[in-house]
């Protein structure tokens, strides 16, 4: 099989714990919607092991899983970009959307 780079643009992979348990809602449409803060491990060369704090917005039935706090899972999805105004400022955010969430 060969892969191309069309493949690995706009997805994530990350392997983390649960900061907190899972924020669970739904939109106005009524889709089921969590939030997720994975802490994620890395080190950097000569350097002590820190975390990043990522947080990942999950929909439907990834969104109805039970996660607590201390959690090790393996999530993977793609980003989406924003771009918004307010008061007459321009934002943009990257948020990071769920596919897949393996529970370990």
């Amino acid at each position: 099989m060969q892969v191309t780079r069309k493949e690995f643009m706009n997805n994530f992979y990350l392997v983390g714990s649960l900061m907190e348990d899972a924020v669970q809602g739904q939109t106005n449409s009524g889709t089921k919607i969590s939030r997720i803060k994975l802490s994620v491990e890395k080190s950097l060369r000569d350097q002590e092991v820190t975390s990043e704090v990522f947080e990942v917005v999950l929909f439907r039935n990834l969104a109805e899983q039970v996660l607590k706090a201390g959690d090790k899972i393996a999530v993977s999805g793609r980003l989406q970009s924003n771009n918004y105004e307010k008061e007459g400022n321009s934002y943009y955010n990257c948020n990071l959307i769920g596919s897949s969430l393996y529970v370990m």
